[in-house]
């Protein structure tokens, strides 16, 4: 299990280093330090946290920017240096000593792609930057490169002085810190190579190093082709994270998180770090509608399907928030009721039975993944593994789902069995050409062409200009798709079908497609 925290939200464990705080202002710092990070790591590693991803540390803005606090570090001032709101040099060893003897991974965050708001340097140092505006075309792959992401000043790796830079306030902190992994921000903003090259710098120096990176797109072909440039080690996973949202939380078509999983079989698990929140993204608790038992339901998928899985501050005790602030709010070390309390401790059991469950499995940890059945609320994927088999049975219905499984999986929940101990099998999902039809389209104005477009890369993987023209024959994988017709205009423009997105399983036969 990852966990990951704003340092300044998560507990205050000097008041001397606190400085100006405001616990009332959201958008104040609110005095957490390492040394709160410290007081808590034997609860993280009793709830089964092996790897803690720190948010920004370095020395970063400390006064809000038109109304936005800086508090969560991703406006550095200075890369090379320690935060001082966060403690000293030796306060840092305490907590790498600290993590260390609890065998737990500490995951640095390096902000490569700018510099805070009004930073000096951009006067002093204009070399040293984009001379461009805000990003007006977030398709264009030199604008977002090159352009400023959301007005921050946009660092010009490609310069000698800035690399140089970069890699050597990187290096200290590989020094000091001893990392299993640094966590690359805005990876979609930076080019690939300068990416490549400073991974193949950094882990000339400390061999084991990982790199992740965050590339903020729900597409998988997007994501993995961001990956591949930059030469990362692991991604995180926001296909799935937006996947298990919709299918979970809003009772969206169930094919939706195998479509995102079969997409990338060919990935190894490792490479991912999936989540259901985080410091960018609305919180799980309000996503799933304050029901706790579709948060449960999507904790178990987290950590019984592919990829790392992370959880974020306050999962344990239902963090709130539709955005920012909100989303970032204080962790909770105090409770008012015994209500509160008695839920608290529900949630971190659970989650500590999810890790230790993982960590038992082979399959659950690093198996493979194929959709075995699907349904328009349910489906099956199998995790394996050498000789460990598991069956991942999800049920969005509102009746209890049985099968060849021993026992009927409960509505809305998610049922794991050992398919090898209890020699579960399931006929093959085949592939096969199949004939692709179109019913109920409007008529097509000249220029215009009926396109199927869909999550899988003979489907042009959502690229609407990438998609097949109907009618056709295809041969389409053993795998599980979704899809839908679309009218690409002579102008350019694109026109969706109204309505859920379809799904097949397999290939083989004919598939009618509806326009409604």
């Amino acid at each position: 299990m990852i966990y990951f925290l704003l340092v300044d939200r998560f507990a205050n464990g000097d008041l001397g280093n606190d400085g100006s705080v405001d616990a009332s202002d959201p958008q104040a710092f609110h005095g957490g330090d390492l040394a709160g990070v410290v007081a808590h790591l034997p609860e993280l590693r009793r709830m089964g946290v092996d790897t803690l991803w720190l948010g920004p540390i370095a020395k970063m803005r400390d006064t809000p920017f038109h109304g936005h606090g800086a508090f969560h570090g991703y406006w550095t001032e200075d890369l090379a240096a320690l935060e001082p709101r966060f403690g000293t040099t030796a306060d840092l060893a305490g907590l790498v000593a600290a993590a260390e003897a609890s065998d737990i991974g500490l995951v640095v965050d390096m902000v490569y792609n700018h510099v805070a708001p009004d930073h000096a340097w951009v006067t002093e140092r204009p070399l040293w930057f984009h001379k461009t505006g805000a990003i007006g075309n977030w398709d264009d792959p030199i604008e977002v490169v090159t352009h400023r992401v959301h007005g921050l000043p946009d660092l010009a790796q490609e310069n000698p002085e800035v690399y140089d830079w970069l890699l050597a306030s990187s290096r200290s902190w590989l020094a000091a810190v001893r990392p299993v992994a640094l966590r690359f921000d805005a990876v979609r903003h930076m080019g690939g190579d300068f990416l490549r090259r400073a991974g193949s710098d950094l882990r000339a120096g400390a061999p084991g190093l990982e790199l992740w990176g965050e590339v903020f797109d729900g597409n998988v072909r997007t994501v993995l082709d961001s990956r591949d440039a930059a030469g990362l080690d692991a991604v995180f996973d926001f296909p799935l994270h937006y996947a298990i949202r919709d299918v979970v939380c809003d009772g969206g078509l169930a094919a939706a998180i195998p479509a995102v999983i079969d997409r990338a079989a060919h990935v190894p698990s490792s490479a991912w770090i999936t989540f259901l929140d985080n410091h960018d993204t609305p919180r799980i608790t309000t996503v799933c509608h304050d029901e706790p038992d579709r948060v449960d339901a999507a904790l178990d998928l987290l950590f019984t399907l592919r990829g790392r899985p992370m959880i974020s501050w306050g999962t344990e005790w239902g963090a709130r928030g539709a955005g920012e602030p909100d989303n970032r709010a204080d962790m909770k070390w105090a409770w008012r009721n015994p209500i509160e309390q008695i839920a608290h401790l529900q949630r971190v059991s659970r989650l500590t039975a999810l890790a230790l469950s993982r960590k038992a499995s082979a399959a659950l940890r690093q198996g493979s993944s194929r959709t075995l059945q699907l349904g328009s609320d349910w489906f099956v994927i199998e995790r394996e593994s050498g000789d460990d088999r598991r069956w991942v049975v999800y049920n969005g219905g509102v009746s209890p789902l049985s099968g060849a499984w021993p026992e009927p999986v409960p509505a809305g929940s998610v049922g794991v069995f050992d398919a090898k101990k209890l020699r579960l099998r399931a006929k093959p999902v085949r592939a096969g050409m199949t004939k692709i039809l179109a019913a109920g389209a409007p008529p097509l104005a000249p220029g215009d062409s009926l396109r199927l477009v869909g999550s899988a890369a003979a489907l042009g993987d959502w690229q609407p200009q990438a998609g097949i023209s109907l009618p056709t024959r295809l041969e389409l994988d053993a795998t599980a798709k979704t899809f839908k017709l679309v009218i690409v205009h002579a102008d350019g423009r694109v026109t969706w079908a109204p309505g859920p997105n379809q799904w097949k399983l397999g290939g083989g036969g004919s598939l009618t497609v509806s326009w409604s």
